[in-house]
């Protein structure tokens, strides 16, 4: 069989043929391909035509929503997203070309559209939201390489779209227009905001009015700009006005040492969070290892993760163990972890650690010791430690997928019945090296009594056979 042509001899290829012959077959190609032909009019347009690829530009953001006119135009969403995000490469080779304000004009067009099209489209999934959330990023960098600028007024503009009710632009658009806006502009945004906070009532914490959720909004704003302008004790103030030190623990701990202050930041994860009382709450034991380490105190940092480990043993928690770990320990802290591993309350998670350690031998001793114990609900590990388990130990492999199988087939998760049958193929595959043909034919034969009525579970077993 001859080997593919790779990407080098296809531009060999393409350099020895006669330019003329090349343009006329990208030309006709592009009558058939609307992306091939934007790519490039993006590539090739040079920057005194832009004003014409604007044009196209923009006629390209009318055909994507008229997708939405499509007789199931509300479960456009996905190919809605695509076209757009296409038209938004064709904007930013705007930008690149040095043509900010062009990629601008055509940015607040986009994002109108946008604006009054996600009424209308079904996007559960976030097609749109991410395509839309995508040019405001875009929005922002066309605006820093805009000069001049008046600040000021970028700053008002700003805030009419998040005061505004619009949810595909408000989110992070400060952080996003924060080199933009410059230090001048954030000063501005920040004092409107400001005033706009001191005008509200005090919230009272008990009850979920329209001024309390205003007060939360405008806070987090305040914080961006705060974050934007790397003002720690600004956020730390915010924080605490919203009496909420202790669930943003974490993240005050951070800044604090990204700002190299160390000793503030240890003081704040004096005490792990209960629970997690914030987005960043599982951050806690990595944050507080390495304000540690930058202290000199390295043990108590590698004791920090450790205590993590045994809740929550995994290659991610063990891997900066590790790394703080002198090299001639190392093989000591593996076997700690393995036993640590062995120990746990969950015997997926556990098998799943052993089988990255490349421990398959205890590995497949917990699995024989702890398999009444296994739920198949543990589908997003306990394939890989069959899978790891099946040349070595295809008994302790078999008895994982039957576990998953009957976990499917029992809940009847039909959108699953595809791996179900897989399973059972894997099963039929490891019954032999196992020695247990027998013990295979009566599964199949209960199988087949059980859940004999899943005919679409019984076709895609036909489909593998």
């Amino acid at each position: 069989m001859g080997h593919k042509i790779t990407d080098k001899e296809l531009r060999d290829y393409l350099e020895a043929t006669e330019k003329p012959d090349l343009i006329a077959w990208l030309i006709d190609r592009c009558q058939q391909d609307d992306t091939l032909r934007a790519s490039l009019l993006d590539r090739v347009t040079p920057k005194e035509n832009t004003e014409a690829l604007a044009v196209e530009i923009r006629d390209r953001i009318h055909q994507a929503w008229q997708l939405a006119r499509h007789r199931d135009g509300w479960k456009m969403a996905l190919p809605i997203s695509r076209e757009l995000d296409q038209v938004l490469a064709s904007i930013e080779s705007l930008v690149e070309k040095g043509c900010p304000r062009e990629a601008e004009t055509l940015l607040v067009e986009f994002l109108a559209r946008a604006e009054h099209g996600v009424e209308q489209i079904d996007d559960s999934n976030g097609h749109l939201d991410s395509t839309c959330q995508q040019a405001v990023t875009l929005w922002g960098q066309a605006w820093h390489g805009i000069e001049p600028r008046d600040t000021q007024q970028l700053a008002e503009l700003v805030y009419l779209h998040i005061r505004g009710d619009n949810y595909t632009i408000r989110d992070k658009m400060i952080s996003k227009f924060a080199e933009a806006l410059g230090t001048e502009g954030l000063r501005a945004l920040q004092l409107r905001l400001k005033d706009d906070l001191e005008a509200l009532p005090q919230p009272d914490p008990k009850r979920q009015t329209r001024q309390a959720y205003e007060h939360t909004c405008i806070t987090s704003w305040l914080k961006e700009i705060a974050d934007a302008l790397g003002d720690v004790d600004e956020y730390i103030a915010l924080v605490e006005s919203q009496r909420q030190s202790r669930d943003e623990a974490v993240p005050i701990a951070r800044r604090l040492f990204t700002g190299g202050r160390l000793q503030e930041a240890l003081a704040y994860l004096e005490d792990p969070p209960s629970g997690y009382t914030s987005s960043e709450s599982s951050h806690y034991p990595l944050l507080k290892s390495q304000i540690l380490v930058a202290l000199g105190r390295r043990d108590e940092a590698r004791e920090v993760l450790w205590k993590e480990f045994a809740d929550y043993p995994s290659m991610f928690r063990f891997e900066p163990i590790l790394e703080l770990t002198p090299d001639e320990d190392k093989a000591e802290a593996r076997q700690r972890a393995a036993a640590l591993a062995e120990s746990h309350r969950s015997p997926e998670q556990a098998a799943h650690f052993l089988v990255q350690m490349n421990e398959l031998d205890r590995a497949a001793r917990l699995v024989q010791q702890k398999l009444a114990e296994m739920s198949g609900m543990s589908y997003t590990t306990l394939p890989d430690v069959a899978e790891a388990l099946s040349q070595r130990h295809p008994l302790q492999a078999w008895n994982l997928y039957r576990i998953l199988l009957l976990d499917v087939l029992n809940r009847a998760r039909s959108k699953a019945y595809h791996h179900a049958a897989d399973y059972l193929r894997q099963m039929a595959e490891l019954a032999p090296r196992a020695n247990i043909q027998s013990q295979q034919m009566e599964f199949v034969t209960t199988l087949r009594e059980t859940h004999g009525r899943k005919s679409s579970f019984w076709a895609k077993v036909r489909d593998r056979s």
